[in-house]
Parts: structure tokens; sequence; C-alpha cells
């Protein structure tokens, strides 16, 4: 038997062999190093599994246009002008993706300790650029795993200025696989003729997603967004032209024809109603801001402190911020009628206040359902009545952040949730409600009345209701005074509230009306639920007995009989669907409960996937639950709310798989994040086309109908009502939630992501929770 210091005596005799050979192998040299290391008494050290470095690629760096944008990043930071992207047969997984910039490029000492180091602190130590002196995008040294992501190869040619020839490194993903030591593994390096006067070009190939004109567009779109906009007339200190210009150009290159790929927002400045524009002042810590509207004859200054009660009160932890943010109002006064849908529309996706750190665009802030400045909760209170919501708003924050106050998360999508972020939200959200707020004094606005309609019509109601019951107050200060100039007043005043009574009624007349309607759909859902219910209650009677017939036929048959093997097969089926009936009913009988509290969307999903691991096995799918996070309660809603979403989320990914033909994969995945619990299901079927992204939550909507009756009767396969996901759209706005189609993470085709607030600590202590 070998002992430890008989193998200890090996290895050095193999390591002294090695080194006295003339030529010798530095990887066998540092394998050999580290195994005698390893067998050291009285000393232990980390190792590293190769494997971490897929998975920190897929970990960190999640989404395909986040991996883009971290290398465009990199070519900022090396002082490039100009960044080309080229996408090459791409249309297909396996193509292939070329970075070429104008920066400064890589030494050899740079390119080894600086991207071949994981971690890297070279930022840390060099904040800024050497040429333009821009303010590094990172310091997390991670950008590295954004080409891991991307494609299974990676080779960079890179040369500066004062070099004479071009390195050339070349990596192969594939060999990092778990198992092996992550040192033990090299990488060729090359030195090769000089390609062009300085700059980097990182060729990734075996692209591990299709990248079709579309989506390419997308990351176009998201390129363009991260690097800080120049609006006209920019105020002074958003951009700096000694940090030099930055260009980002996409192409997309199929067997020989390059076309350029470029989207051109409308340019929607000149309708907007005012310019709010704000800093902090660097002496007293007071927040300014600049209100200007041509439309309106407007030009002030206000002042604000960080404590609302006290106007004096400076914000300590904020120095070097500023925004400037547009804002509309959705009317023919301010917007042309050829231009308003437009308009709309792009603010619709677009609208919100971005936020850039030092140049570069940080997310989720101001991206399609993002309220991280709380514009659309405070729109949906109707407490202020003027209009408010992220829609009514486009902008940035500019975030000069020198001293590192503002980190991102290691996902880089977000701000750590610090003092300094908060002190941001409080003084850009107060800045926004106190100058929209004057523009609604000057224009005599007491309330919204050029909103969108609202899901139930009452809020609308509402706020007519409140108009109605100002004018009355008014009314009633005016009788006493019976001069002329006042009995004009009153009769303005009378016809303005006779207005808004002929109003009101027109809108209950409509609410009347989609009462109606859906009181007419309820009636037909419920009468299904019933027919479901007594389904499930009858059918529990006999599951007892068929599985004792089956019991018995397994006992009684020869084992090697074909009838034996489809007794067996009876049974899997027969099981499957125990555990389906098994879970509805549990979902009926908790109808019977009426009280709502709050659900622990870790032991919902489980239960869920437990119950339809059967029928996913056999329609050759796999679903993977992730939980990130162990508290992970939702507000208060009925347990059978969780039930309709998953099972509608659940059977339109079973038909999308179905009709893509391929073995099926879904992801359900958990998580915290701002005071909300969010829940993304992804699958890798056919997918949703661009243009039904939207239109996928309206009712009676679907793409898997039957035509007719007849037809029905002969479809085997799962056909669609169109009600599903406008079912699950509804139960999740009722509590103030949101769900949305969003990009879906890699090996996936389609991700709806949910939001729903998490569980206050009033309702966790209620519960007992």
């Amino acid at each position: 038997m070998e002992t430890r210091e008989n193998k200890l005596a090996l290895l050095k005799e193999e390591l002294t062999r090695h080194l006295e050979e003339d030529q010798s192998d530095n990887d066998t040299l540092l394998n050999l190093s580290h195994e005698i290391a390893a067998l050291e008494q009285g000393r232990v050290r980390f190792t590293i599994d190769a494997g971490v470095i897929d998975r920190l690629g897929q970990e960190l760096v999640a989404r395909q246009e986040t991996a883009v944008s971290e290398l465009i990043k990199n070519a900022y930071d090396a002082d490039a002008t100009e960044v080309v992207l080229s996408f090459v047969n791409s249309d297909a997984i396996g193509g292939k993706l070329v970075i070429d910039d104008n920066g400064d490029g890589m030494t050899r000492d740079e390119l080894t300790k600086g991207f071949m180091r994981i971690s890297s602190t070279s930022k840390i130590h060099n904040p800024v650029s050497k040429k333009y002196k821009r303010q590094r995008a990172g310091q997390k040294g991670i950008g590295r795993f954004a080409v891991q992501r991307l494609g299974s190869k990676l080779v960079i040619i890179t040369q500066t200025e004062q070099s004479d020839n071009a390195l050339q490194l070349t990596v192969d993903w594939n060999d990092y696989q778990i198992d092996n030591n992550l040192i033990s593994i090299s990488n060729t390096l090359e030195i090769i003729e000089k390609q062009k006067k300085s700059g980097t070009t990182i060729i990734i190939e075996g692209l591990r997603d299709k990248w079709s004109k579309a989506s390419i567009k997308r990351a176009y779109r998201y390129a363009s967004s991260i690097i800080l906009p120049i609006f006209p007339d920019e105020v002074s200190g958003f951009q700096d032209e000694d940090k030099g210009l930055f260009d980002v150009s996409f192409f997309k290159e199929t067997d020989g024809q390059r076309t350029s790929v470029a989207d051109k927002d409308i340019m929607i400045y000149d309708h907007a109603v005012a310019t709010i524009e704000g800093h902090i002042d660097s002496k007293n810590g007071l927040g300014v801001f600049n209100l200007k509207s041509k439309h309106l004859g407007i030009e002030e200054t206000g002042v604000l402190g960080n404590d609302p009660y006290k106007k004096n009160a400076s914000f300590t932890k904020l120095r070097d911020v500023r925004f400037k943010v547009f804002y509309y109002i959705y009317e023919k006064q301010f917007i042309p009628q050829s231009h308003l849908t437009s308009v709309r529309s792009l603010l619709i996706k677009e609208g919100g206040v971005k936020v850039y750190r030092n140049g570069f665009r940080v997310l989720p802030y101001g991206e399609g359902g993002d309220d991280w400045l709380e514009l659309d909760k405070s729109t949906r209170r109707r407490t202020i009545l003027f209009p408010h919501a992220n829609l009514n708003f486009y902008g940035h924050v500019q975030i000069n952040d020198s001293d590192k106050k503002f980190n991102e998360t290691s996902s880089r999508e977000g701000l750590i949730e610090n003092e300094e972020f908060r002190e941001l939200k409080n003084f850009v959200h107060r800045s926004l409600l106190t100058a929209v707020n004057r523009i609604a004094s000057k224009r005599g606005t007491k309330a919204v009345t050029n909103q969108e309609k609202s899901d139930n019509g009452w809020e609308d109601i509402e706020l007519i209701v409140k108009n109605i019951a100002l004018s009355i107050e008014e009314l009633d200060a005016l009788e006493d005074d019976n001069s002329s100039a006042n009995r004009v007043k009153r009769k303005r005043k009378l016809k303005k509230t006779k207005d808004e009574l002929n109003k009101l009624a027109r809108i209950q007349k409509d609410e009347i009306k989609r009462t109606i309607k859906e009181r007419n759909m309820l009636r037909v859902l419920s009468s299904v639920g019933l027919t479901v219910s007594q389904f499930i209650h009858e059918i529990k009677y006999y599951m007892g007995n068929i599985q004792s017939d089956i019991k018995y036929l397994n006992n009684k048959l020869d084992p090697s009989s074909e009838e034996f093997e489809r007794v067996n097969i009876l049974k899997e089926n027969f099981r499957n669907f125990h555990d389906y009936t098994a879970y509805f009913n549990d979902v009926v009988s908790a109808n019977i409960v009426r009280e709502l509290y709050p659900q622990n969307i870790r032991h919902v999903v489980t239960k869920f996937v437990n119950s339809i691991c059967g029928d996913a096995k056999g329609s050759d799918i796999d679903i993977e639950p992730i939980f990130n996070g162990l508290w992970l309660y939702t507000r208060s809603m009925h347990p059978s709310e969780w039930s309709s979403i998953l099972f509608n989320l659940y059977t339109n990914s079973k038909k999308a798989i179905k009709r893509q033909g391929v073995s099926g994969r879904i992801m359900v995945e958990c998580g915290s994040a701002n005071d909300l619990i969010y829940l993304e299901f992804s699958d890798n079927g056919d997918g949703i086309k661009k243009e039904n992204e939207d239109l996928i939550f309206d009712e009676f909507f679907t793409t898997t109908s039957a035509i007719s009756i007849s037809e029905l009767d002969q479809n085997h396969e799962m056909l669609g009502t169109g009600l599903g996901l406008k079912i699950v759209s509804d139960i999740i706005k009722s509590y103030r939630g949101s769900v949305s189609v969003v990009s879906p993470k890699s090996g996936y085709s389609t991700c709806i992501r949910v939001e729903i607030n998490q569980a206050s600590e009033k309702e966790l202590s209620e519960n007992g929770l």
C-alpha cells in the first residue's frame, strides 16, 4: 500500500527529473508542484475547480445583452473612440462575433495580469483611463466572463501604439471542465504581425445563442443606452469633451453580405411640456432644481432639503450628482395629433428615469416595469392628481462616483441600496413631483383628465367626483359675494360642474356595459370551475379501486409477459394522474377558506413542481426550480391563485415546447429584490413573436384555439381559450404586481417575469410567520 511519504518522494523525484530537462513543460511542473503542496503535512491550500469559469459566466452575466455591454465597457475603459461589433452567420447557434476597437490595446503584462487574472484589481489601482481620464466602468474584474457566456472559443488580438508586434491569445472554454484544476489549464499566447496602430480585436467563436436581426437590434438599443446620452442643449457637467467621443456600431454579416443594424428613436424632445434639471449644491449640500417650460412660460428654480419638513437639512451623502428629465402630458395642445401615438408608444417602452454611473448605464433603473423612483406607485395611489407616472418622464440621472460610494451588485444589475442611494431617490423623486406640481398649478389643474383608462374605471370616477366636490366648495365660497365678477365665476363653475356630471354619467354607462360583459365571463368560468370541482370530488372515490385492480393484475401476471409490461405502463400513467388530481383536490379544497395570508413562494413552487413532474417527464420536459433566498413570502394572497398562475404558465410552456419539437426545459426561478418577490418562468419552446409580447395578456388572444366544435372533437392537442394569461395578469395586477415578457436567459427562448410585493412585517407577524 502506497503511503503518503512514498507518494511524496515519487512526486519530488519526478519534479527533479523534469527540472533537469533542457526544455521543461511548465504545465507539468505546475501540476506536480500542486500535487506536492497538497500532500504537505500541517498546511492546506484552497484549490479552484475549472468548472467555476462556466458557473461564473452563466451566473454573473445571465443575459446576452449584459455580456455584450461588458465588452463595450472594456473598450471605453481602454480609451477607444470607436467600437465595431460584427455578428457573422449568427442566425443559428455556432456563429461568430467580432468586436473591434481603436483603444490603447494591451501589453503582455496588462494581458496576463489584467484580463487573465480573475477578479483583477487593476481598475481599483488605476480608477481612470490613461488618455481621456475616463472613470473606469467597473472594478470587479468579471468582464472576461462575458466572452465565456457568449461563445465557446475566444481569440484576442491586441497591440499598443509603442509595440512592434501584436499579441494573440486563444482560449478554448471547453478546456475548463469540472474536476480539473484551474491552474493546470494553459492557453496559447503568440506574437504576430501588428494589425493596426493600436487597439484590441475580440473574436468569439461558437456563439451559444442565435443572433437574429431583431435580437441584434435589442442589443444595439441596450448598448446605446448604457452610455450617457447627449440631449439637446445639454446642461454643462453631464458630458466632458476631454473624455473623447465614443461611438458604437453594430453589423450583421451573413454569407459575406454585411449590413448595418440601426434603430433610431423618434426625436421626442420638442414635444416635452417642460425640462427639469437638478443638482446638489457642493457648498451647502442642498438640492437645487430648475424648471423650464416654453409652452407655459415657466422658468423657476427651487431648493430642497433632505428632510421634507426641514428645508435647510443637507443631503449629507450626495455631492456630484445631476439629473435632466423631460416631462410629457398627452394632450393635443402639447403634442400634435400626428405624433401623439408614436410619442406615447415610445415612452411606454422607454419612459422613466435612467441612471448612469461614471458615464455608463446602470440597470434596471428606467427599464420597462422598473419603478425605482416609485412614480407609478404614487400614481396608482391617486393621492397626487396630476400625471406623474414613468411614461410621463424621459431622462437620466448622472452620478460621477470617483469615491465608489455607489457600488453595483455583483450581477451588474442594480446599485447596492445604501444611504447614498436612498438620498438619491429622495432628491430626484421630490424634485420631479415639486416641479410637476408647479406645472399643474400654472395650468389650474386639480385632477387628471387625460390619463390612460384604468382597468376598472372606478379610479376615473373617483377623480371626477373629487373635481365636482372641489367645484362645489368653490361655489360655496363665492355664495356671499353677489358682485358681477363673482356671478360670472359662479356661472362658469356651474357649467364646469355640469360637464363633470355628464362625463360621470358617460363613464358610469360604459362601466355598466363592461361589468355586464365581465359578469358573463365570470359566469362561464365559474361554471367550468364547478364542473372541474365536481369531477375532482367524484373521481377521488374511484382512485382506491383502480389502484387495487392494478396491484391485483401485477401479482397475477407473468413478469415476462407483454401484459405485465402494459400494466406497469398503466400503473405509471395512473400515478401521474393521481398526482394531478391530488394537487387540484388541494386547490379546490383551499377555495373553501376565504382568508388571505402571505404565501411562501418556495413552498408553492415546490408543491407545484412535485405535482406535475410526472406529466412533465411523460412529455419529455425537464423542470428545474431555483430559489434565490430563503424568506420568500409574498403579500397576503389566496393559495389557489398561485396554483392558477403556475398551471397556466406551465400549460403554455408545454404547448410551446411541443410546437418546437425539442426535449423540453422549464426553469422556475424565484427570489426577492427591492421589496418585491419575483418569479421567472422560462422554457425552450418556439418563443413569443415580438409583435405578440403585449397581446398575450389580452382576453381571448391565443395562437392555439380550435376553429370549430368539429375540429375540437378531432384534435388531440392541448388547445387554448385565450383566457389563461389574462387570468394570470388580472390576479397579479389585483395585488398591484406586474407580469411581463422579458429577455430569456441562455438556453431558453421565452421568459415571463411575475413581480409582487413582499409580505410586510405586520402581515408576517399577524399570521405567526
